[in-house]
């Protein structure tokens, strides 16, 4: 993998795109489980624009404005202790978030609870990241494995196979490039992984 198609996997499938991408797939592939099946379309992409802005717009202009008020170097987060204020905070925005829909509709408590089981994902890649730089990309395309598997296993829900199966695939991609970029060592980027999987499938198993 040459370093400019890195550099494209890094940005199109970083951790903050992460959660519209899972909640596409499971609001269009498999509603039954997160209780959206009777929800008119027009309400669905409304929520799905909820969830882009607060899981990726506010979190990326607030790591853009830490690099504008010089409290990091640097948008990609490269150096360590610059890491944990952006996911402390990222992790409260998604905290929030799902308290609001869990308040907004009865409906969207399933929604709720799986932006919750992201938002400990962060929370876990924040703490860990207090001394050891493990990949948050890498533990990103996990949530999205294990939440997939957990969904399909447990509900019987046999559409998200392709997705899963993609998920694998675009997971090797990523830790790939991210080797590429020598933004993490191997051991970081398995750890992500690693991480996500156990963690999203856990919340699966508990929540829903």
């Amino acid at each position: 993998m040459n370093t400019r198609l890195a550099s494209f996997l890094s940005v199109a499938l970083h951790p903050l795109l992460m959660p519209t991408f899972l909640f596409v797939i499971l609001f269009f592939l498999a509603p039954i489980p997160l209780g959206v099946e009777g929800l008119a379309p027009t309400f669905k992409w409304v929520v799905l624009g909820f969830v882009f802005i607060y899981t990726f717009a506010i979190p990326a202009y607030i790591i853009y404005m830490l690099k504008r008020w010089g409290i990091i170097s640097s948008l990609n987060l490269s150096y360590l202790p610059e890491r944990r204020i952006p996911y402390f905070l990222t992790a409260a925005i998604y905290a929030v978030l799902g308290y609001f829909l869990y308040n907004k509709n009865s409906s969207l408590f399933a929604c709720a609870y799986i932006l919750w089981s992201i938002t400990l994902v962060i929370l876990f890649v924040a703490i860990i990241s207090l001394w050891w730089q493990i990949s948050a990309h890498a533990a990103g395309i996990g949530g999205i494995i294990g939440a997939l598997a957990g969904i399909m296993i447990k509900f019987g829900e046999t559409g998200l196979f392709i997705p899963l199966l993609c998920s694998m695939v675009l997971a090797g991609y990523v830790l790939s490039a991210r080797l590429q970029l020598n933004a993490h060592t191997p051991r970081q980027a398995w750890a992500g992984l690693i991480l996500g999987i156990i963690l999203s499938l856990q919340s699966v198993a508990y929540f829903f």
